[in-house]
């Protein structure tokens, strides 16, 4: 199997809500939407697609998940330099956005931090100094 990821999908209770912060707080360009999923064209050719809850648990032939879950995967957002991640955090803090860790030293040697959208999905930030 080639290693790469393609797309990734978001479960969401309110698409609305995190449309509006993925566009507006990450800044990111909407490639298509209707009610039940947004998607945007991230680089490399990457998607990432909002699914109303529902219709993600159906197209899975799953039920939905309700209720606060702590996420297990976390996302990253690799940056070229350690100013360049805290110039992000900058903008991210007055846009408001939920900052769960501000960036710091990590024992791996990177440097990074930890923003969640309005659904507790977790965004590391990072510089990786090995990339």
């Amino acid at each position: 199997m080639r290693a790469q990821i393609n797309a990734i999908t978001i479960a969401a209770q309110d698409p609305l809500k995190l449309k509006n912060f993925y566009a507006n707080t990450f800044g990111w360009e909407i490639q298509s939407e209707s009610t039940d999923i947004i998607m945007f064209r991230l680089k490399n050719g990457l998607i990432l697609s909002i699914y109303k809850s529902d219709v993600h648990a159906a197209y899975l032939n799953s039920e939905p998940i309700n209720g606060e879950v702590l996420p297990k995967t976390y996302l990253t957002i690799n940056m070229a330099s350690l100013k360049e991640t805290d110039e992000l955090f900058m903008e991210l803090e007055n846009k408001k956005a939920n900052i769960i860790k501000k960036p710091a030293k990590v024992y791996w040697g990177g440097y990074a931090g930890i923003v969640a959208d309005p659904e507790h999905n977790y965004w590391e930030v990072c510089f990786n100094p090995f990339l």
